[in-house]
C-alpha cells in the first residue's frame, strides 16, 4: 500500500486497519448465516501471514530551508519510535545527492504483521505521525515482505545503501524472477558488497520490488560498481523490468544507539 499523505493520523488510521481490518471483517456476520468451519490452508495461510516480517518503508522531503529543522525534530521523537517491543530496527539515511527526491529513506522493520499494527496503534506513535505532514514537504509510504533471492547479510550498520525501485514488466514478473535467479551469484559475490536483500510489495503496487545493497563506504560503492560484470547485470536491467530507477543512500545516526 501506497499512501501520499497530507495527514499521517490517517495514515496510521488506514495501515492499521490494512494490516488487521481483514480479521474484524468476518466477525461482523449476518446472524443467518453460519459460521464456516476453518480450513487447515486457512489456518496455515493465517499463520504465514501472523509470522511474516514487514518493512515499513518512509520516503520523505525536507522543506525548502527546513532540514536542520526537521533533523532536530526527529532527535526529539527518536526515543519514543524506537521505544515499543514491537519495532525490532529503525534506520534513517539521507539521499547522496540533497537535490533528488527522495531526500531522506526511513525504514522500520517487524517480525510480523501484527507487530506491525500494535507500533502503528500505539497513542505515543500516531501523535508522531500526525505530526509528520508539520515537518516534511511530502511523505510516501509502502509495505514491504523479504523474498528469498539473496542470501548475503553481513550483520552491521552499513555507511552505504544502494536502492533498487523496480517494477516488474506486465505480466512478467516471473520470467524477471527466473532471471534474478541467474544472476544472483554475480551480485552477491564482490567482496565490496557486505549485504543485499529484495523485497516485494506487498500491496502489488508500484514499485512492485525493492533491492538494497549494503556498503562499507562510498568508495566500496563506487568500486562494485565499476566491476564489468555488475554493469551487465545493470545493463540487461533495462530489459528486464518494466520501470526501474535507483538512489544512494547514506546512514544517518538518528536511530542508532551510539
Amino acid at each position: 500500500m501506497t499512501f501520499k499523505v497530507r495527514n499521517l493520523f490517517f495514515l496510521a488510521v488506514i495501515v492499521f486497519m490494512a494490516l488487521v481490518g481483514c480479521e474484524r471483517m468476518q466477525d461482523m456476520v449476518v446472524d443467518t448465516t453460519p459460521p464456516a468451519e476453518p480450513t487447515m490452508d486457512d489456518t496455515m495461510t493465517g499463520m504465514a501471514m501472523e509470522m511474516m516480517p514487514v518493512k515499513l518503508v518512509w520516503f520523505i522531503d525536507y522543506p525548502e530551508g527546513g532540514k536542520d529543522a526537521y533533523i532536530a525534530w526527529v532527535a526529539s521523537i527518536a526515543p519514543t519510535l524506537q521505544a515499543p517491543e514491537e519495532v525490532v530496527r529503525i534506520r534513517s539515511y539521507d539521499n547522496e545527492d540533497p537535490e533528488m527526491s527522495p531526500n531522506r529513506l526511513v525504514e522500520f522493520e517487524f517480525k510480523s504483521f501484527l507487530d506491525a499494527a500494535t507500533y502503528l496503534n500505539r497513542p505515543e506513535i500516531i501523535a508522531v505521525l500526525e505530526e509528520i505532514p508539520n515537518r516534511s514537504s511530502d511523505t510516501t509510504v509502502h509495505t514491504f515482505i523479504q523474498r528469498s533471492d539473496y542470501s548475503k547479510g553481513e550483520e552491521g550498520n552499513w555507511m552505504v545503501k544502494g536502492v533498487y525501485l523496480i517494477d516488474y514488466p506486465l505480466g512478467g514478473k516471473q520470467a524477471y524472477l527466473d532471471w534474478v535467479d541467474s544472476v544472483s551469484e554475480t551480485l552477491v559475490e564482490p567482496s565490496q558488497l557486505k549485504a543485499i536483500a529484495s523485497y516485494d510489495n506487498y500491496y502489488g503496487e508500484s514499485p512492485h520490488r525493492l533491492v538494497e545493497l549494503e556498503f562499507a563506504s562510498q568508495a566500496d560503492a563506487a568500486a562494485y560498481e565499476q566491476l564489468e560484470d555488475i554493469m551487465a547485470v545493470e545493463a540487461e536491467l533495462d530489459n528486464r523490468a518494466g520501470s526501474w530507477m535507483v538512489h544512494t543512500f547514506e546512514l544517518r545516526s538518528d536511530y542508532i544507539n551510539e
